[in-house]
């Protein structure tokens, strides 16, 4: 009888565990930075790189701004902190290492610290010595700060920029990288740069780029930091040179990683832009991008909290997805366990449950996968000596979400060597130098845009 009371419970039912796999970082439309990378380390150069992710533009040279006025932060105080010699308001010197706070303070700025006082406006010439300010915590030396009081804030703005130092600050790819990806990245950069600066109808008046949303500014941390002379002769070497297209400077939106595919620009926001078309992009996979694919779990719990639900039973992704596969505009409907439902748009759910893109399908959801036309097709229809000591390989690939990639491998002496070729016009050719002996050699299309592999066959040869 007693031995009844410890018979132990039935174990608890798993609990549903959503998936959800997805691919790149960042709103995906224009130039990813990673396949720029990867297509530059390919021996592609500017020009190519720009050609693939702006459609129909043209590099066109302009006239250099001199006077862009950059946003760094509105916030309640700011801390200036001086490396060298620093005039506030034309009359006070900030020794080197002296430090200055300044506060919204009744409509005027309170200075304490290194002065105290309080001014109207606070006006920080440099003369070239690096000042912290922190927010943002980064250094500047050119141009002159201006601190002004705005609707209970304060406002912090670099001012008299020629767009040269505007782009020798622009902390947006790693200074490391090959050289014609940063270039690539420095004529988007200064695009943007110049079209904001020209534009009329400027949401605020008191500024012409904000040093978050019009790319990250970090001043003197991106021009003097590890490698920053090479990002520095990019923007140099590139000076003068914008994107174009039918004459009038384009939208060169940039973002860090396409997930192998690049999207239409009204998918994500609103105007359809004839330079701004979805494409396959294999480069995007290259330089050891950690965000090419992704994947996070929730379980059905934690993901019901998150949209303010109970726990998740089912999800219904609607149609309208884009080229790429993301799901911005389309409606996700999610049902709990009680039977109440909620839809978000995708854009909604990358906030919500913190998704690196829109770029993404939860793995058990009913509806059409969205942004994929099909799988890849091809062939292996030749592999053979040439030239002595060369492997030649042909065959056929096609993907009717573009031009895929082909990797080859190579099984030698219990060592396998792999590459990869371009699909191009439905056709790959590659010829790659091997050693003497029995080689077993495959090859593979990669999906666009998922990029996983199909084996398309196998063949030996012995090469003497």
């Amino acid at each position: 009888m007693l031995a009844g009371l410890f018979v132990p419970a039935p174990p608890a039912s798993a609990e549903t565990q959503w998936q959800i796999d997805g691919g790149g970082y960042g709103h995906g439309v224009g130039l990813s930075q990673y396949g720029a990378c990867s297509m530059a380390a390919g021996g592609s150069g500017y020009a190519q790189i720009l050609a693939h992710y702006y459609r129909g533009s043209a590099v066109t040279g302009v006239s250099e701004h001199n006077d862009l006025r950059v946003l760094l932060r509105t916030a309640s105080s700011f801390t200036l902190t001086a490396g060298g010699n620093t005039t506030i308001n034309g009359k006070w010197n900030l020794p080197a290492n002296a430090t200055l706070v300044a506060s919204h303070s009744g409509g005027r700025i309170l200075l304490s610290g290194a002065i105290n006082t309080t001014v109207d406006a606070l006006y920080a010439d440099m003369a070239g010595s690096p000042l912290k300010v922190s927010p943002p915590g980064n250094r500047f030396n050119r141009g002159t700060l201006v601190v002004t009081p705005n609707a209970g804030k304060l406002q912090a703005t670099l001012v008299g920029l020629s767009t040269n130092a505007f782009l020798r600050g622009l902390g947006e790819m790693p200074s490391s990288w090959p050289t014609e990806a940063l270039k690539s990245q420095a004529i988007a950069g200064r695009t943007i740069a110049h079209g904001k600066a020209t534009r009329s109808g400027r949401w605020d008046a008191s500024y012409d780029l904000n040093a978050l949303i019009d790319g990250a500014y970090i001043g003197y941390d991106k021009e003097h930091g590890a490698q920053g002379s090479r990002w520095v002769s990019a923007v140099d070497a590139t000076n003068g040179k914008v994107l174009t297209h039918q004459g009038g400077l384009i939208l060169a939106v940039y973002s860090s990683s396409s997930g192998g595919h690049t999207e239409d620009s009204e998918r994500v926001w609103y105007s359809t832009l004839p330079y701004l078309r979805g494409a396959a992009d294999p480069a995007d996979s290259g330089c050891n991008n950690p965000n090419h694919r992704w994947s996070v779990t929730y379980s059905a719990t934690v993901m019901g909290q998150k949209l303010g639900m109970g726990p998740v039973t089912s999800v219904a992704i609607g149609s309208g997805a884009g080229p790429s596969g993301r799901l911005d505009k389309v409606n996700v409907t999610f049902t709990d366990s009680r039977g109440a439902t909620r839809t978000f748009t995708g854009a909604q759910l990358r906030s919500k449950l913190g998704l690196k893109s829109t770029k993404f399908w939860i793995n058990g959801a009913s509806g059409n996968r969205g942004g994929r036309s099909g799988p890849p097709s091809g062939s292996l229809t030749d592999i053979r000596l040439h030239d002595g000591r060369n492997l030649l390989v042909a065959g056929t690939a096609s993907d009717p979400d573009g031009a895929p990639r082909v990797v080859v491998a190579t099984l030698f002496n219990g060592r396998t060597d792999m590459w990869v070729t371009q699909s191009v016009n439905g056709y790959y050719l590659d010829v790659h130098p091997v050693e003497p002996g029995k080689h077993t050699t495959c090859t593979a299309v990669m999906d666009v845009p998922t990029e996983q592999a199909v084996l398309l066959g196998c063949r030996e040869n012995i090469v003497k």
